[in-house]
C-alpha cells in the first residue's frame, strides 16, 4: 500500500503567510481642542459681561457661542466619549448644550419674555452652577488646574446667577471678571496640552 501525504490543516500554515488584521486608526487627543473652543469663547464674551466691552457687541459673542463653543466642543466631547474617557466627553458636549441655549436665549427667546425676566434668566444661570457644582466633585480626582478651571466656572455661574436675581449690574461685572481668569486658564492648559505633545517634552507645565 502506498502511503500518502496528510492534507494540509489550517494549523499547518505559517503564521507569517496570514494576512494580518488591519489596526484600527487611532483618534487624537480632543482636550485642546475642547479647551481652546471653550477659552476663546468664554473670553469674549467675559470682555462684554465684565463691561470692557459694550453689550451692543453681543451678536459677535453669538457668533462664537455657535461655532465654536457649540459646534467644536460637542466635536471634542464625541471623540472623548469615543475614546471611553466619560468625564471629558460630557464635560464638552455639556458646556456645547450651554452654549446653544445661550445663543438662543440672547437672540430669539429672552425677547419674547414679558414677566419674570430676571427671575428666569437667573434660574438658567442656577441650573448651570449646580451642574459646574457637581461635575467640580468629579474634577477633584483629575488634576489642579481642571480643578482650577471649575472653581472659577462655579463662581461665575453663581456670581451671575445672583446679579440676574438681584438685578445687580455690580455682581454681572464681577463674574465677567472670573470668566476672564477662566478663559485664560483654559487656554493656557489647551496651549500646554499641544505644546508638549508637539515637543514631545514639558515646556509649559500643567500641574
Amino acid at each position: 500500500m502506498t502511503d500518502t501525504a496528510p492534507a494540509s490543516t489550517p494549523a499547518s500554515i505559517p503564521a507569517s503567510t496570514v494576512p494580518a488584521a488591519a489596526a484600527a486608526p487611532e483618534w487624537g487627543d480632543p482636550f485642546p481642542l475642547g479647551l481652546a473652543s471653550f477659552g476663546i469663547s468664554a473670553l469674549v464674551l467675559a470682555s462684554v459681561m465684565s463691561g470692557m466691552i459694550d453689550a451692543a457687541a453681543t451678536p459677535a459673542v453669538l457668533s462664537l457661542a455657535l461655532a465654536l463653543g457649540f459646534l467644536t466642543e460637542i466635536v471634542a466631547g464625541v471623540i472623548h466619549f469615543r475614546r471611553g474617557e466619560t468625564f471629558p466627553g460630557l464635560v464638552f458636549t455639556a458646556y456645547a448644550g450651554f452654549w446653544l441655549s445661550y445663543a438662543l436665549l440672547v437672540q430669539f427667546y429672552a425677547p419674547m419674555v414679558t414677566a419674570d425676566g430676571a427671575a428666569v434668566t437667573g434660574m438658567f444661570l442656577l441650573a448651570w452652577a449646580l451642574f459646574s457644582t457637581y461635575m467640580l466633585l468629579a474634577a477633584l480626582r483629575t488634576n489642579t488646574t481642571t480643578v482650577a478651571i471649575f472653581v472659577l466656572l462655579c463662581a461665575v455661574f453663581y456670581l451671575a446667577a445672583l446679579g440676574a436675581f438681584s438685578e445687580s449690574t455690580g455682581l454681572g461685572h464681577l463674574a465677567g471678571y472670573v470668566l476672564v481668569a477662566d478663559a485664560a486658564l483654559a487656554l493656557y492648559a489647551s496651549a500646554a496640552v499641544i505644546v508638549n505633545t508637539t515637543w514631545d517634552r514639558t515646556l509649559l507645565p500643567l500641574p
